[in-house]
């Protein structure tokens, strides 16, 4: 598992150090998420609260595709200014899908079960809230190009911090995605052994997350347990390994 997701903002440096003596007046203002998905809230409910969180995780891989989608522009574009218009761009439109990814665990957070799924929303929410805040730390660094271009050691502690603490939510959202699957075993059903093999969700409900989940990321079986797997294909590849494991469920 590798810390992929940190090496587009030591891109986007690369490319600032071209640009350091651009304007920043490329900026635009950022307009209000519009997030579109379908999901039926019921804050009791495990399965919906999975449901919410696989939704959550596929507006982060939407927010990972900006950065590759830059990246991409990088290759192609050697004017300055077009890459500084098009790293604010893309990482406007990441926090866009972070918050898409907050507001769909939102609701939960209020759930009557605060032990496992209100506990594990805040969470989450907060995971994804902190990504959007890094990302503004980052936009205020392209907006004060200019003012920093003769200090490229502030420059350079500042997106190296925000590289760490990116990497810590990466590994935070593993944690949380850990107990949403817990969440899904049934605590009070346990083989002669003593062991807990069944879940909450019936077989109709498992593959329902499990065709979610392999529609957001197709090439998970693939590629989310191989050596060097981006945080995020791992975090998809625990939802397959769970969801498609040897525990029962509800109905079986």
């Amino acid at each position: 598992m590798t810390q992929n997701v940190r090496t587009v903002p030591l891109l986007v440096a690369f490319s600032l150090l071209a640009s350091a003596a651009t304007t920043a007046k490329a900026d635009a203002g950022q307009t209000e998420p519009s997030c579109l998905y379908l999901h039926e809230t019921r804050t009791d409910s495990k399965y919906a609260f999975t449901q919410a969180s696989l939704i959550a995780l596929s507006y982060a891989r939407s927010a990972w595709k900006e950065a590759e989608a830059f990246e991409a522009e990088r290759k192609a574009e050697s004017n300055p200014q077009t890459l500084l218009i098009a790293m604010m761009r893309h990482t406007k439109s990441a926090s866009e899908s972070y918050a898409c990814a907050e507001t769909v665990l939102e609701p939960y957070k209020k759930s009557a079960d605060q032990r496992m799924i209100g506990f594990t929303a805040d969470l989450a929410a907060g995971i994804y809230r902190r990504h959007r805040r890094l990302n503004d730390q980052f936009l205020d660094l392209l907006r004060n190009l200019p003012d920093l271009s003769d200090q490229p050691t502030k420059r350079a502690d500042t997106i190296s911090t925000i590289e760490v603490e990116r990497g810590k939510l990466w590994n935070d959202l593993i944690k949380a995605t850990t107990l949403t699957l817990l969440g899904l075993v049934d605590q009070s059903k346990t083989s002669k052994d003593g062991t807990l093999q069944t879940l909450v969700i019936t077989k109709a409900e498992r593959k329902e997350l499990l065709d979610r989940l392999l529609r957001a990321f197709p090439e998970v079986k693939a590629q989310g347990y191989k050596p060097g797997a981006s945080d995020l294909m791992f975090i998809a590849s625990l939802y397959d390994q769970f969801l498609a494991g040897q525990y029962k469920s509800a109905d079986e």
